[in-house]
C-alpha cells in the first residue's frame, strides 16, 4: 500500500508540472504570438523576402473616437442616412498613440427612440469609430483607410429574472398569488425587451508584426488588412470590438413593468443609464477574452454535453473579466494548487483511515468525525440548492469531500457504538469493562478514555449551548429573512448552525491532543496538505463566485491548522509499533 500511494502522489506531481508547463506555453501563445523561444516555441522558417504586416498607426499619431447610437443595423450601405437619423452621444480625442492603454468612462443616459418603444423587434445598435484626430467633421470620414469601428447592442429580447426569493412567514394571499403566476411564467420563459446597462469598448493599439497572412487564426474575424497606394505593404487596422463577456445578466434590465408583452406593447422605460467605457488592451488580454467568450458559449449551447445556466456562465464571465489580469493568472496558478493539494489530501486521508480498524481508533474524537460528516453533507446540499451562485469546481469539491467523510465515518462509528455514545451525554464518563479488558495496553485504555470524556463533554455543551442559538437563528431567519422555499429555509439555517458548530468540531480532537500530548492518532500528511488548502482557499474565496456564508467559512480552517501545527510542532512524536519491535 505505500508503494501504491507514493506512486500516486508521483504521478499526480508529474501531472501537475506538466500543467503548469502547458498553461506557460499557452500563455506564451496568446500573449506573445510573434515571440520564438527555443525548444518550447521554436522559430519558424520563413522564405527569403516575406513581408509582414504591421499596425496601420505608427507614432507620431494622434485620434479620436465617437459614438453613435441608431436603430441601422449598419452604416455601410448608406452612410449619409445613417448620420442624419443616429446621435453623437460620446466624444473622445484628440488622444496620442504614446497612451497605448488608455483609459475612458463615463455614465450616459441614452433616450430610448420612439421606433424602439412602440415595436418590440427594433433593436437600438451603438457604434462607435475611432480614426485620426481631425477627420471627424463633423462626422467620421468612412473613406478613410485606417479608420476603426465596432457595434454592439443595446437593447434585446430576453427572459424575464423574477425573484424567487419571499417571506415564508407574514406573505398576503395576494402576493402568494403573484408569486406562483411569477414562478409559472418565469418557467414558461417570459421574453421581454431589456436595456443593456454596461458597454465596454475595448482598442489594441500594441505594434504586432505577423508573417504576411499568417495571422492568427482567433484574431481573423476582427483583423482588417489595408493597402497602401502603389506599395506592397499591408498595414493591419487596429483590433476594436465591445468585450461579450463584459456584460453579464445583472446589466439587462427589463424594459416594461410587464411580466410579458406582445410586439406592439409600449415600453414603459423611456431613458437607459449605461456606463461607457473604452480601454486601450494588449493583445493577450484581447485572445483570451475571445476564448473565454467562445467557449463558455459552447458551455451555454444545446449542442453541450453538459449544459451550464446562464448563472454558471455569468460567474465564469466575472471571474475572468473583473478580476485584474495579474490577479486573474495568480489565481489560476492557485487553483492548479488547489486541484493538487485536495486530491492529495483525499489520498492520503483515504489511505490513512483504509488500515484502521476498531482495535487501532483510540485517541479518534467520535463527535469531531460525527460533526465533519454533518457539515459538510449540510455544506454540499446548501451549495447544491444555490448552485446558481456557487462555481462547478466548488460545488463538485464539496461533493467529493461529503463522500470521503461518508466512508470515514462507517470506519469509525457502527449501529451498536451510535445509541450509547447519544445515551453517554446525560452523566459523567465511563469506561466500558469489556473494552478495557480487551485493550492490548493501558496507553490504549488512556487514549479510549480521554476520547470518550472529550467527546461527551462536547455533547454536553452541544445540547445546552449550541442547540437553542440554533433554535433562536431559526426563527429569527424564518421571521426576517427571505429564501425561496422551506427547503432552502432549512438547508440556509442549516449550513449556519454548522459553520458555527465547526468553530468547535476540531477542537474535541486539539483537547484529546493536549491531554495525550500527541499528534499520532491523525493524519498529518493530509493535515499538512489541508493547511496549505486553506491559504489557497482564501485566495479561491475572493474571486471565485460563492455565496457569503461559504466565504466566511474558509477562516475558519486557518484558526484549527495553526493550533494543530503547533501541537504537531510542540508534542514529541511516539515510537510506532514496528520501531518497538526493533
Amino acid at each position: 500500500m505505500g508503494l501504491v500511494s507514493k506512486a500516486v502522489s508521483l504521478l499526480a506531481f508529474v501531472a501537475f508540472g506538466w500543467y503548469l508547463v502547458r498553461i506557460t506555453l499557452v500563455s506564451m501563445q496568446l500573449f506573445y504570438p510573434t515571440l520564438h523561444v527555443p525548444v518550447l516555441k521554436p522559430h519558424v522558417k520563413l522564405p527569403p523576402g516575406t513581408t509582414f504586416h504591421a499596425m496601420a498607426w505608427q507614432e507620431p499619431f494622434e485620434y479620436e473616437a465617437a459614438m453613435y447610437v441608431s436603430t441601422m443595423e449598419s452604416f455601410l450601405p448608406q452612410p449619409e442616412q445613417f448620420f442624419n437619423s443616429s446621435e453623437l452621444i460620446w466624444h473622445i480625442g484628440p488622444e496620442s498613440l504614446s497612451q497605448r492603454r488608455a483609459k475612458f468612462d463615463t455614465n450616459l443616459s441614452i433616450a430610448l427612440p420612439e421606433t424602439v418603444r412602440t415595436n418590440n423587434n427594433t433593436v437600438l445598435y451603438a457604434f462607435l469609430f475611432v480614426q485620426r484626430a481631425g477627420k471627424m467633421n463633423p462626422h467620421p470620414d468612412l473613406t478613410d483607410e485606417f479608420a476603426a469601428y465596432a457595434r454592439a447592442a443595446l437593447t434585446s429580447v430576453r427572459p424575464r429574472q423574477v425573484e424567487r426569493k419571499h417571506a415564508l412567514l407574514g406573505e398576503s394571499s395576494e402576493g402568494k398569488v403573484d408569486r406562483e403566476v411569477n414562478n409559472a411564467l418565469l418557467e414558461a420563459g417570459p421574453w421581454v425587451p431589456h436595456g443593456k446597462t454596461r458597454v465596454s469598448w475595448e482598442i489594441v493599439l500594441e505594434d504586432h508584426k505577423f508573417p504576411e497572412w499568417s495571422f492568427p487564426l482567433d484574431l481573423a474575424p476582427y483583423l482588417r488588412v489595408s493597402k497602401y497606394r502603389g506599395r506592397k505593404e499591408r498595414p493591419y487596422i487596429p483590433l476594436i470590438w465591445e468585450n461579450p463577456i463584459a456584460a453579464r445578466a445583472k446589466h439587462w434590465i427589463p424594459l416594461t413593468n410587464q411580466i410579458s408583452v406582445s410586439q406592439d406593447t409600449p415600453l414603459d422605460v423611456k431613458t437607459i443609464d449605461v456606463d461607457v467605457s473604452l480601454n486601450g488592451i494588449i493583445l493577450g488580454w484581447f485572445r483570451l477574452c475571445n476564448y473565454a467568450h467562445q467557449g463558455l458559449s459552447e458551455l451555454s449551447s444545446p449542442r453541450a454535453l453538459i449544459r451550464h445556466s446562464e448563472s454558471d456562465v455569468d460567474n465564469l464571465k466575472e471571474m475572468v473579466y473583473e478580476v485584474n489580469p495579474t490577479m486573474l493568472a495568480i489565481t489560476i496558478i492557485a487553483m492548479t494548487f488547489h486541484m493538487l493539494f485536495e486530491f492529495l489530501a483525499y489520498k492520503e486521508d483515504v489511505s490513512f483511515w483504509s488500515g484502521k480498524s476498531e482495535s487501532n481508533l483510540q485517541g479518534i474524537s467520535r463527535s469531531s468525525m460525527l460533526m465533519k460528516f454533518a457539515s459538510s453533507w449540510i455544506s454540499f446540499f446548501y451549495l447544491y440548492d444555490r448552485r446558481k451562485d456557487t462555481n462547478i469546481v466548488v460545488l463538485l469539491g464539496a461533493g467529493a469531500g461529503a463522500m470521503v467523510e461518508a466512508w470515514k465515518l462507517t470506519k469509525v462509528l457502527s449501529i451498536r457504538d451510535f445509541l450509547p455514545f447519544m445515551r453517554a451525554s446525560k452523566g459523567p464518563a465511563t469506561v466500558d469493562s469489556k473494552e478495557e479488558k480487551s485493550a492490548d495496553s493501558a496507553d490504549a485504555v488512556l487514549r479510549d478514555q480521554v476520547q470518550r470524556e472529550v467527546d461527551q463533554q462536547t455533547a454536553w455543551y452541544m445540547v445546552r449551548v449550541c442547540v437553542p442559538a440554533m433554535i433562536a437563528y431559526a426563527a429569527f431567519s424564518l421571521v426576517f429573512l427571505h429564501h425561496e422555499s422551506y427547503i432552502s429555509w432549512f438547508l440556509h439555517v442549516s449550513l449556519a448552525s454548522v459553520y458555527t458548530l465547526e468553530f468547535i468540531q476540531m477542537w474535541p480532537q486539539l483537547l484529546i491532543n493536549h491531554k495525550l500530548k500527541t499528534v499520532d492518532m491523525l493524519p498529518l500528511t493530509a493535515f499538512l496538505y489541508r493547511f496549505l488548502l486553506t491559504f489557497i482557499d482564501d485566495l479561491y474565496a475572493l474571486v471565485v463566485p460563492m455565496p457569503l456564508i461559504e466565504r466566511i467559512g474558509t477562516l475558519r480552517d486557518d484558526v484549527v491548522f495553526i493550533v494543530l501545527c503547533y501541537q504537531w510542532y510542540k508534542f514529541p512524536r511516539r515510537k510506532t509499533d514496528k520501531q518497538k519491535k526493533e
